[in-house]
This record gives C-alpha cells, sequence and structure tokens, in this order.
C-alpha cells in the first residue's frame, strides 16, 4: 500500500511541473509581446517627432533658399534692367534722329507740294479762260447755223404745205368725180338687174307652166299605162295560179312516193351489204374470224390525248350528228382495217412493179453485154471489168413479202 501512494505522488508532481512551465512560457511570450509593443509605439512616437521635425526643418531650409535666391534674382534683374535702359536709350536716340529727318523732309514735300499747287490752278484758270473764249466762238457759230436753218426750215415747211393743201384739193375732186360715176353706174346697174330680174321671172313661169302641162300629161300616160299592165297581170296569173296549185299537190304526192322509195332503197342497201358481208366473210383469216374488230395499237396515253384534241375540235352539231352513228363504229374499224390493207397491197405492187422494170433492166444489159453489134460496143459494155468495178447496176435489196405477214392498221 504504501509503495502505490509514492508513484501517484510522483505523477502529479511531473504534471505540475509541467503546468507551471506552461505558464512560464505563456508569460513570457506575454512579455515579450509588451515589449514588442511598446517598442513598436516608441518607434511610432519616436517616427513622428523626426518627420514633424524634419518638416520643420524642410521649411527653414527652404525660407532660408528662398531669400537666397530673391537676392540673387534681384541683382540678376538689376543687370538686365540697366542692359534695357541703356538699349532703349539708343533706341530712342535713333528714332528721334529718323523723326527730325522725316520732318525736315516732310517740310521740304509741303513746299514742293504748295509750289506744285500754285502752278496747277495758274494753268486750270488758262485752260478755262481758253475754254470760256473757245465756247463764246462756237455758240456765235450755233446761233448763225441755226437761223440758217429755221430760215431754211420756213421755206421748205412753207412749200410743203403749199403742196399738200393742192394734193388735198385733187384728191377731193377726184372722190367727187369717183363718187358721181359710182351713183351713175350703180342706177344703171339696178336698172340693167331689174329688168333682166323682170325677163328671167317671165321666163321661169312660163317653162313652169309648160313642164307642169307636160307632166301632166305623162302622169296621165303612165297612170293609163299602169292600169293597162295590170289588168293584163291579172289576167296572166289566174292561169299560172291555178297550174301553181296542181304543181303544189302533185309535188307533196311526189314527197310522199319519194319517202316510200327512199324506205326501200334503204333497206335493198341493208339487204345488199349483208350480202356483201357474206361473201367477205368466206375471205376472212383465222384471225380476223377469231378478233373480228381490232384493238388499237395506240398506248392509252396515246388515245387519250386524241380524244382530247377530238372533242376540242368538235362542234356541238357535230357532237349530235356521231352520237347518231356510233352504231355504226364497228363497221368502220372492218371497212378501215380493209382500207388499209388495200393501200399497203397496192404500195407493195408498185414497189414489185419497179423492181421488176430494174431487173428486167439488168437482164437487157446483160444480155447486151454477151451480144456483139455495132449499137452494143457503142455503149458501155456491162461485163467489162475495170479496177475489180463493172458496169452493171448495184443488186437491188428486195424485201421477202411472207403470206403471214400483215400491216396491223392504226386507229
Amino acid at each position: 500500500m504504501p509503495k502505490k501512494e509514492k508513484k501517484a505522488k510522483t505523477s502529479l508532481s511531473d504534471e505540475e511541473q509541467l503546468l507551471l512551465f506552461q505558464q512560464k512560457l505563456l508569460a513570457e511570450e506575454e512579455m515579450a509581446k509588451k515589449k514588442e509593443r511598446l517598442l513598436s509605439q516608441f518607434l511610432k512616437d519616436k517616427l513622428a517627432k523626426e518627420e514633424h521635425n524634419s518638416a520643420l526643418n524642410l521649411n527653414k531650409i527652404n525660407t532660408q533658399w528662398r531669400t537666397v535666391l530673391r537676392e540673387v534674382k534681384t541683382r540678376e534683374l538689376h543687370k538686365d534692367i540697366e542692359i534695357l535702359s541703356q538699349t532703349f536709350e539708343r533706341v530712342v536716340d535713333c528714332k528721334d534722329n529718323v523723326i527730325k529727318s522725316l520732318a525736315k523732309d516732310l517740310s521740304e514735300a509741303e513746299e514742293q507740294y504748295a509750289r506744285a499747287l500754285r502752278s496747277h490752278l495758274h494753268n486750270v484758270d488758262q485752260l478755262l479762260a481758253l475754254q470760256r473764249h473757245r465756247l463764246s466762238l462756237l455758240e456765235e457759230s450755233y446761233n448763225m447755223e441755226l437761223e440758217a436753218l429755221t430760215k431754211e426750215f420756213e421755206t421748205e415747211r412753207k412749200t410743203i404745205i403749199d403742196q399738200h393743201e393742192k394734193e388735198i384739193h385733187y384728191l377731193q375732186d377726184i372722190f367727187m368725180a369717183m363718187e358721181q360715176n359710182y351713183i351713175d353706174s350703180e342706177y344703171e346697174s339696178k336698172l340693167e338687174f331689174q329688168s333682166m330680174w323682170n325677163d328671167l321671172k317671165n321666163m321661169n313661169l312660163e317653162e313652169k307652166h309648160f313642164l307642169r302641162l307636160h307632166l301632166e300629161n305623162i302622169v296621165e300616160d303612165l297612170w293609163r299605162k299602169f292600169q293597162d299592165v295590170l289588168k293584163n297581170y291579172t289576167d296572166a296569173t289566174e292561169d299560172r295560179k291555178a297550174a301553181f296549185e296542181t304543181l303544189q299537190v302533185k309535188d307533196e304526192k311526189s314527197s310522199k312516193e319519194i319517202e316510200v322509195q327512199m324506205k326501200k332503197i334503204q333497206k335493198l342497201q341493208g339487204e345488199k351489204i349483208l350480202k356483201l358481208a357474206e361473201i367477205c366473210r368466206k375471205f376472212e383469216t383465222e384471225e380476223e374470224k377469231v378478233l373480228p374488230f381490232y384493238s388499237s395499237v395506240l398506248t392509252p396515253k396515246e388515245q387519250e390525248g386524241i380524244e382530247e384534241n377530238n372533242l376540242e375540235e368538235l362542234t356541238e352539231e357535230l357532237a349530235k350528228v356521231m352520237v347518231d352513228y356510233t352504231g355504226m363504229e364497228n363497221f368502220w374499224k372492218r371497212y378501215n382495217k380493209v382500207k388499209l390493207e388495200q393501200l399497203s397491197l397496192q404500195h407493195r405492187r408498185a414497189q414489185l412493179l419497179d423492181i421488176n422494170g430494174k431487173l428486167r433492166e439488168m437482164l437487157k444489159q446483160y444480155l447486151d453485154g454477151i451480144s456483139v453489134s455495132d449499137e452494143v460496143l457503142s455503149q458501155l459494155n456491162p461485163l467489162f471489168i475495170v479496177n475489180y468495178q463493172s458496169n452493171l447496176p448495184q443488186p437491188l435489196s428486195i424485201p421477202i413479202a411472207h403470206p403471214g405477214d400483215k400491216q396491223h392498221p392504226t386507229t
């Protein structure tokens, strides 16, 4: 038991020592921080004091330096002012001398101007006197010429007025004579016109009376002729009217007979068509017997295009007529097929005839080539070969027609 108590005491003492050591360290750190704060505060105060002292010293230095600079500058300015004053005095002296010389020149120029002005005024006075003398002479000559012209004008004016009055009197006499002549001629013309007018009036009245009588006679003659013609026409047309009525009755009977005969003819034509159909039936091929009405070889689009074009070109009247003949469409198909085959055979016959003629010509040339005569020798020999070429015409390409081949009709 005592050993355990000793161990506890030793452990507690170590902890206390550690705490004490830590407290000492903390105290030392606080003291160091406090010293640092005091030192920094001291340094700040010292720095502020030094700054204050330096500012005061700088102000003192600046004030002393300004005084020194002012003194130096004043001395320099005094020197400059002395130099400038001396220069100004020299310039003023020069200007005074120039002004004096200019004043002297001005006085001399004024004297010269006065002398020139006096001489000019004297010359002007002399010229004015001379001009006045010339004007007086010209005025005297002008007055003399004016008097002469006025005298001449008065004499001419008097002569012109006298001549004018004479001409006026002469023209008045002529006018009065012409007026008298005009009055006389007017009176004579009126008398002549009145006499001519009376003569023409009488002549017109006579001609009018004569024409009226003549026209009345003509009208009476024409009226009589018209009555005669009307009577003759009525007499002549009575027989024709009766004949026309009889002919009209006959025409109605004939039209009925024609209708009956047309029906008979149509019936006979139908019978004839049926007989011809039976005859043609014998000559039909197996294909035609199986498919009597061939289908169109056109495509549906082509057929539609043709129908559209036909519809655009058709009129209403033609469309109505075509509707009446729609039952004959199959007949016309077969008829067109036969017609096309006929045309094809005719074309084939013409080709064969052409080929036959050419073959005959070739045969004739060949026979001429193997025979000997003056006529043959004078012409080209078809059997004569030069450079592998003969005078014979080239052989014709003859198309071979097979019995089963047929040209398909188109619609």
